[in-house]
């Protein structure tokens, strides 16, 4: 960092506390073309309106799966996989047994529905043909069973899922940089 950097770093630092009483620009004072919401509406971006199950996903989910099911490589991918544990009746708890879903804050109405919407949002390519959404009571039952081990429970659905034929190798749904990690 250069001198004629680091003084101007300090002059704002020392600028904002010298004013930490003062009141907050009034609405007058504030240019509105850098108000990011007044760019938005000049350029004519278009920011859908997320709600439902969208909302409850981007709220609980997101931060770790991303906004387009698929995050960093120690994260499960959702995109184009999580489909694939609906073949089975270990799958379905499964899902619904991960620490963030049994343990989130909503409804096992909601979790029904957020389930249901990322299922077909991430991966509808990859569900059974009689696919059966999920039910409030499927929910609310699953979620009075805690896992020991979501990983050894992982690979114990994953092993069954391989057994049934629906995916050839655990190899599929492994996730972070060991391709054993399943």
């Amino acid at each position: 960092m250069t001198r004629s950097m680091a003084s101007a770093l300090l002059a704002i630092f020392f600028s904002g506390v010298a004013h930490a009483d003062a009141a907050p620009p009034s609405p007058a004072s504030v240019d509105p073309a850098t108000v990011p919401d007044v760019l938005v509406r000049r350029n004519g971006t278009v920011l859908p309106r997320v709600t439902g199950a969208a909302l409850d996903y981007s709220r609980h989910c997101q931060g770790c799966h991303g906004h387009l099911g698929e995050s960093v490589v120690e994260v499960p991918r959702l995109k184009g996989r999580v489909g694939l544990f609906m073949h089975s009746p270990e799958g379905r708890a499964y899902l619904v047994q991960v620490p963030n879903v049994l343990q989130a804050h909503l409804s096992d109405a909601r979790v029904a529905a957020l389930l249901n919407w990322l299922l077909h949002e991430y991966s509808d390519a990859e569900l059974p043909t009689a696919f059966v959404p999920y039910t409030e009571s499927e929910v609310a039952l699953a979620r009075t069973h805690r896992l020991g081990s979501v990983i050894d429970r992982r690979r114990e659905v994953i092993d069954g899922l391989v057994r049934l034929g629906v995916v050839p190798s655990p190899e599929i749904l492994a996730f972070g940089t060991d391709p054993v990690r399943y």
